[in-house]
């Protein structure tokens, strides 16, 4: 009997989360649509900007546990002191 209730319990809320997902999507959705009436209304063209997806295309990480290539020889370099104010100009 416990196990029954049990197995109802988890398919009523995965009943809702479904529904829920759903919904949120067909608001997601609806909202687009409305900006993008909302931009053709005022007469400007909507932009699609997909630099990010093409970055994120272009990552290739390295195979796994493959150690890190070496940057090349470090260069140091000197402090040096710059003043506050500049020396007048002849």
């Amino acid at each position: 009997m416990s196990a029954l209730f049990t197995f109802i319990t988890r398919v009523i809320f995965a009943l809702v989360t479904v529904v829920l997902v759903l919904c949120l999507m067909g608001v997601a959705i609806v909202t687009m649509i409305g900006l993008v009436i909302w931009s053709l209304l005022r007469g400007r063209k909507p932009v699609l900007d997909t630099s990010r997806f093409t970055r994120a295309r272009s990552f290739r990480a390295g195979p796994r546990g493959a150690a890190a290539k070496p940057m090349g020889e470090v260069i140091d370099v000197e402090v040096r002191e710059v003043p506050d104010k500049l020396p007048p100009q002849p």
